[in-house]
């Protein structure tokens, strides 16, 4: 992803020290709809605030036709248990209508959560730069490997 962030908005909130600061996004989205593949890339944190924003972006990718969606997720410095649970639906939604639904290059704080609440091995995880095309079949669940903590 670019250094370039889209700004949606322009607020600013109150200092501790009672100035103002503008206020930074905590999440980016992005969004490449192909006929083949709907690739979405995630960036930033995805928490109770902003995971909604992820689960609406997967329905809109769900009302294109690409049989693969792809959620590159290797810019996610922080992920909570509602992201996981974004991820969970957008899974759902795509099985629904025998679409694929592939996790690109978890970051660790994903992989991890993931792991933890025993979701990983439900996904398809990539963990290769390259994504594959529609039809190529090597992506595979992930089997979680103990780390420390």
């Amino acid at each position: 992803m670019s250094d370039e962030r889209p700004v949606f908005g322009c607020h600013r909130v109150p200092t501790a020290s009672g100035s103002f600061r503008p206020d930074e996004p905590i999440m980016w989205l992005s969004c490449e709809a192909g006929a083949g593949v709907t690739r979405i890339a995630v960036a930033g944190e995805v928490d109770l605030s902003n995971a909604h924003l992820l689960t609406e972006l997967v329905e809109t990718a769900v009302a294109a036709s690409a049989p693969l969606v792809v959620i590159d997720l290797s810019e996610v410095g922080f992920f909570g248990a509602y992201g996981t649970n974004a991820l969970v639906l957008a899974q759902r939604m795509l099985a629904r209508q025998g679409r694929r639904l592939i996790l690109h290059r978890p970051s660790p704080v994903v992989r991890r959560v993931l792991d933890v609440t025993g979701t990983l091995t439900a996904f398809e995880v990539v963990d290769r730069p390259a994504l594959p095309a529609v039809d190529d079949r090597w992506a595979r669940p992930v089997v979680p490997t103990r780390s420390g903590s």
